[in-house]
């Protein structure tokens, strides 16, 4: 039975299964996303009380687990780094633990996308500027998807961005110019070349970059809507213990 013993990972999910046990979402350096089945960790033995503490959402631990199918079963945890959420930070990182259970397949290995996971749940956990942070995480996972977006350049002519002019975004194809009969989201040239610096100064560029990153995502989620974006407009203040994922 194959059997992976220490790896680094995070948490992303915990869910009840069946009587005592709980089901348990995690994101691998060199496995990628997968679940594991933490038996008993709901019960009342002392022995899970350990795991019950190190299995937090957020939390990097080492793991091991073995099994040959999709669902593992884990035989040890030991947690590594808690990264503490506050206030409306905790709505963002409930965010992008939805966005890679939804576009990360399972066992897919992806170590730019744990790396870009690790820098933002960082910096949620440090009270930096959340727009800024959640764009840089999207634009990254868009681009280790192959979904990536070239502000710089036109898609269809690869001319350079003209500060001066404006723009649509293309789902498939990227940027181009604004025709005369065309109709939807508009881009300034100025705002596109600000993101492809990586500035999020102005305020019309962070509404650019939050448009553009809708657009892109959109196209890969489909219909099904995110469960987290709606807590967004929630005007309570979360904290951890709001949310199911927690219901362990």
């Amino acid at each position: 039975m194959n059997r992976v013993d220490g790896a680094p990972c995070f948490v992303l999910h915990l869910r009840p299964y069946r009587d005592t046990s709980a089901l348990v979402d995690l994101f691998s350096l060199e496995h990628g996303r997968f679940t594991c089945v933490a038996k008993g960790l709901r019960g009342s033995g002392r022995s899970r009380q350990q795991w019950r503490a190190a299995l937090q959402v957020f939390n990097l631990v080492s793991l091991s687990w073995q099994g040959k199918n999709e669902l593992k079963s884990l035989l040890d945890v030991q947690q590594q780094q808690s990264f503490a959420l506050k206030g409306r930070a905790i709505f963002c990182g409930f965010y992008i633990n939805e966005l890679l259970e939804r576009l990360l397949y399972p066992l897919d290995p992806h170590s730019d996308v744990f790396l870009n996971y690790t820098h933002c749940i960082s910096q949620l956990a440090e009270g930096a500027d959340l727009e800024p942070t959640l764009r840089h995480f999207e634009f990254g996972l868009l681009e280790s998807l192959g979904y990536g977006i070239n502000f710089s350049f036109c898609s269809q002519s690869q001319e350079p961005i003209d500060s001066n002019s404006f723009y649509h975004f293309e789902v498939g194809e990227g940027l181009v110019p604004v025709s005369q009969n065309s109709a939807g989201v508009v881009f300034s040239g100025s705002d596109l070349l600000c993101l492809a610096v990586d500035d999020f100064s102005r305020e019309t560029t962070l509404q650019a970059a939050k448009k553009l990153s809708r657009l892109a995502l959109n196209a890969l989620l489909g219909d099904k809507p995110l469960r987290s974006r709606a807590l967004f407009s929630s005007s309570t203040v979360p904290s951890k213990e709001h949310f199911p994922s927690e219901d362990v």
